[in-house]
């Protein structure tokens, strides 16, 4: 049964989202409050982009995504996937939100992103919504929303709604990250555990590739995962490539 206390969202006007997002107390709260916003809204794909600005490092970039297979999120990071994304690249350059499917339309496409696009068919997206958020110091961000396979695209309305709740989520965000502390300390061998991780490894895998014993592996990673303040693979690799701490 769902609390409806903690979801009032679900029950009553984007008034009632918008208070909830600014109350979150952690990123952490509120990409699930997002995720589950989203979900209900008929998106089974969910994907944020932070583009560093102000105090961030030229060029970072964090990448939060849902609904996405973990091979395709770390290949996506790992190898800079989102230099040649021209949905992104659009998103960022574009005021109005528009679809996936619309690219090719819009914009004229390097060879490489070409190869990107079929990479994407292959790894069958499907088609999706973009949009630019805005932040302060130049911390805009980039939302990605997919269909499920039998839900059509939103009406005008809707997307205005979807734009307005992922604004509002953002400026949250770079309120929430403004305040926060340097990237934690891995230890030598957490970074080599984590860094197999984002290659998709198993923690069986990792055992015999590092020379431990599986235990030794999973302790490794639940240290990881409670440095990070993660529960699961995905996002653990998805924070420590984000933060610098292990390379793409």
């Amino acid at each position: 049964m769902i609390d409806a206390t903690r979801f009032a969202w679900l029950y009553s006007p984007v008034r009632a989202l918008l208070q909830d997002i600014d109350a979150s107390p952690s990123t952490e709260a509120l990409w699930a409050l997002m995720r589950g916003y989203f979900h209900s809204q008929g998106f089974d794909k969910i994907s944020y982009h932070h583009i560093g600005g102000g105090d961030a490092p030229s060029g970072a970039v964090t990448v939060a995504a849902d609904g996405f297979d973990q091979r395709w999120v770390c290949e996506y990071i790992r190898e800079k996937l989102f230099l040649v994304d021209p949905i992104t690249d659009l998103a960022m350059r574009e005021t109005r939100p528009f679809l996936w499917s619309e690219i090719p339309q819009l914009v004229t496409l390097s060879a490489e992103q070409n190869v990107y696009l079929a990479r994407m068919e292959a790894a069958r997206l499907g088609n999706g919504l973009a949009f630019q958020v805005f932040g302060p110091g130049f911390r805009n961000g980039y939302v990605g929303l997919g269909f499920a396979p039998e839900a059509a695209p939103p009406g005008a309305a809707d997307i205005l709604e979807y734009q307005f709740a992922a604004q509002a989520a953002h400026i949250r965000y770079c309120a929430l990250t403004s305040k926060a502390a340097d990237a934690p300390a891995l230890s030598p061998r957490e970074r080599d555990v984590l860094q197999w991780i984002a290659r998709g490894k198993s923690n069986s895998v990792i055992a015999d590739i590092l020379g431990l014993s599986p235990h030794t592996v999973d302790t490794l990673m639940r240290r990881v995962y409670d440095k990070l303040g993660t529960r699961d693979r995905t996002t653990a690799a998805i924070e420590g490539l984000g933060a610098g701490l292990i390379l793409p």
